[in-house]
């Protein structure tokens, strides 16, 4: 027997029955800890964007001698205390993650947004009259088929800074780039691959060629404090994006540049050519006045990989080659393979 019911409650469904003390916040199967002021404001930015947030469960418990109903959450019980929390003015949204609403308490938004907040749609799995231990049940079920987080959804699990929003807006923008490219499959995208991708090039932009284990050590050191305005961020990011499609114009899908580490170091060298990165030894600034000129100089990339003999590579050519096949995400080896193409298109 069904012992659930799928339905969609408004917002303002939520605050009324809140009003009416018909709604239970029940810390009992609460599983994670208390928000921070970020990832409210990530919801709440969410909700103004018009975009979907997980699901809530509910436990409607009927009293059937005074005809009532007493609502409570199992889970999704930090989004309705976010939610209930913005609307009585508790906190406002971030500037740096909404320009049009940060900063605005909600009773002084636009009537018209606040009716928006208020009609927003929850999806809700309504669980009537069951019993603690079925509740359970039902979790261990649905926790039986859940995937294992990998490193980034891990992360972006956890953080909601503004770098964060960054890395994930420029990995969504560019989704038909890395697949056309070759670089990302739509299987490694749905894991986010892209933003993790994205994160570690930002990394290098801001703070020289690291490590790729190095991402979630930068992921909180800027979810505390990052100063970066990330328009300009993102601009040179697509400005880098834009040079590496002027030297290869017919894509990158039929070169050794399609696998993600080797596309991380010509994005560096690249990235440097135009803005010097740290750690990096100083170099013609300003990107290039003749894109052949670098893509016949880089067309030695692939004819490396295709040497049948070693004995056909310079001693530099055969380092390249090795720091491309092992530890390929370590920083010393990044760093040598970036200098290796940069030597190259000087």
């Amino acid at each position: 027997m069904k012992s659930y019911d799928s339905r969609t409650y408004s917002i303002n469904d939520f605050v009324e029955w809140d009003a009416a003390k018909q709604l239970e916040l029940n810390p009992k199967f609460q599983r994670r800890p208390v928000w921070t002021d970020k990832a409210k404001s990530f919801l709440i930015d969410t909700i103004l964007r018009g975009k979907p947030i997980p699901k809530v469960f509910i436990r409607q418990k009927i009293n059937v001698t005074t005809k009532t109903s007493m609502r409570e959450v199992v889970d999704g019980q930090q989004r309705l205390r976010t939610i209930l929390s913005y609307i009585k003015d508790g906190f406002v949204v971030s500037k740096r993650q909404n320009s049009t609403y940060g900063g605005i308490p909600f009773s002084q938004l636009p009537e018209e947004v606040q009716a928006q907040v208020l009609a927003y749609e929850v999806s809700v799995d309504l669980l009537i009259n069951l019993p603690d231990a079925e509740i359970l049940d039902i979790f261990s079920r649905l926790n039986s088929y859940a995937v294992v987080l990998n490193e980034q959804e891990k992360i972006n699990a956890d953080h909601f800074g503004p770098f964060k929003v960054l890395a994930d807006r420029i990995g969504h923008k560019y989704y038909d780039y890395w697949t056309k490219q070759g670089i990302l499959t739509s299987k490694q995208i749905m894991r986010m691959l892209e933003v993790n991708l994205v994160a570690d090039l930002l990394i290098a932009m801001l703070e020289g060629i690291k490590s790729k284990k190095q991402v979630k050590k930068f992921y909180d050191q800027y979810e505390t404090t990052f100063d970066h305005d990330t328009d300009d961020l993102e601009q040179k990011f697509d400005q880098v994006v834009v040079s590496i499609g002027a030297i290869y114009p017919e894509g990158l899908s039929d070169t050794e540049f399609r696998r993600p580490h080797l596309y991380y170091s010509l994005f560096t060298a690249v990235a440097h050519r135009q803005f010097n990165l740290l750690g990096l030894p100083p170099g013609p600034h300003g990107g290039y006045s003749a894109p052949e000129v670098a893509r016949n100089a880089l067309e030695r990339v692939d004819e490396i990989f295709a040497a049948a003999d070693q004995d056909e590579l310079s001693k530099n050519e055969i380092a390249f080659l090795r720091d491309s096949r092992r530890a390929t995400t370590d920083e010393k080896v990044r760093l040598q393979r970036t200098e290796f193409l940069l030597a190259l298109m000087k």
